[in-house]
């Protein structure tokens, strides 16, 4: 009798285990339906004002999701450079969306160093491995303030 159910203890631990690799996902897949509608309510950068040639430490952004599923979402920051093409300024950040206002938090890379009078930025997601759109009320952009000071405010 114990061996019987060691023997079934042991086919399923074995079964979750594989159910668990087949259902990995990668980092721009997610678990919801539909791709939600996003909306970036706020950006900010700590600290502010930043002094010139400091990195950012940190980004906060409230994103609002009008799904009722969680959704796993890959989000980044970038910058809007010439021709409207832009480049990644933070790290990859793996979060979940749920219905409502979101909080992230996301870190820049150490290379990244603002420049210019003006530098604008756009929040990207990636859900169940396409590209989400997030839409934004206005443009968000840091610009110099008292000679080598950074503000967005």
């Amino acid at each position: 009798m114990k061996k019987a159910k060691h023997a079934a203890m042991v086919l399923g631990l074995t079964t979750l285990i594989l159910l668990s690799c087949a259902t990995s996902q990668t980092p721009h897949q997610g678990s919801c339906g539909k791709t939600p509608k996003l909306e970036l309510e706020s950006l900010t950068m700590f600290p502010d004002p930043l002094p010139e040639a400091r990195k950012i430490d940190q980004w906060r952004a409230i994103i609002r999701s009008d799904s009722s599923d969680i959704c796993h979402a890959t989000l980044a920051i970038v910058v809007i450079v010439e021709d409207g093409k832009t480049e990644p300024i933070t790290l990859e950040k793996q979060a979940e969306l749920s219905l409502g206002a979101n909080n992230i938090l996301l870190y820049t890379i150490d290379s990244y160093r603002l420049s210019g009078k003006e530098v604008c930025f756009e929040m990207t997601a990636y859900i169940n491995g396409n590209k989400a759109p997030i839409e934004a009320a206005q443009r968000t952009c840091v610009r110099t303030i008292d000679r080598g000071w950074w503000s967005m405010r």
